[in-house]
């Protein structure tokens, strides 16, 4: 199952223990870099840092995204319905498990942001270039490239991330 998170306030300490508690949860396989990205729809606040992770579970996707959520809430996310695209501690979502398609209540797999937007394709793309989008039949890499062409700033590698 693949995961992305995003932070824009203290990015650095809030993805970092955003890591450490899906290492407590889940059986971590792979994180990838970490990339300062311009933020979607609400444009007056600072910049995020996004970053991809391949967990491995039993779980069901719906149960996935409920320890998503709890794991938010732990590190603060308080969700303002009058910004729902403003600032945030911690941001993490199921998008994408490899061959399932489907609604589980209100998360939909893949998600639609995996096509979409760079800040969730090009971090896929690192962990797994050659895994096929299970709707497009391209690899997250041509995923991922198509994403970039599209953006006006592109997601740009930060030096130093989260531990992996």
């Amino acid at each position: 199952m693949y995961l992305c998170l995003g932070s824009n306030i203290e990015p650095r300490r809030h993805l970092a223990r955003a890591v450490a508690e899906l290492r407590l949860r889940f059986d971590v396989v792979a994180v990838s870099r970490t990339y300062r990205t311009a933020p979607v729809g609400d444009t007056k606040q600072a910049d995020f840092f996004n970053l991809a992770a391949c967990i491995d579970t039993d779980l069901p996707p719906g149960d996935v995204q409920e320890e998503l959520r709890a794991i938010e809430s732990l590190l603060g996310r308080r969700r303002d319905p009058r910004r729902p695209s403003g600032p945030r501690t911690a941001d993490l979502d199921l998008v994408l498990v490899p061959g399932v398609v489907g609604r589980f209540g209100r998360l939909e797999l893949p998600s639609p942001l995996v096509e979409r937007e760079a800040f969730v394709a090009i971090p896929l793309a690192d962990l797994a270039p050659e895994l096929p989008h299970p709707v497009a039949g391209t690899s997250l890499r041509e995923v991922a490239q198509a994403a970039a062409a599209r953006s006006s700033r592109p997601p740009v590698p930060v030096a130093e991330g989260p531990s992996r």
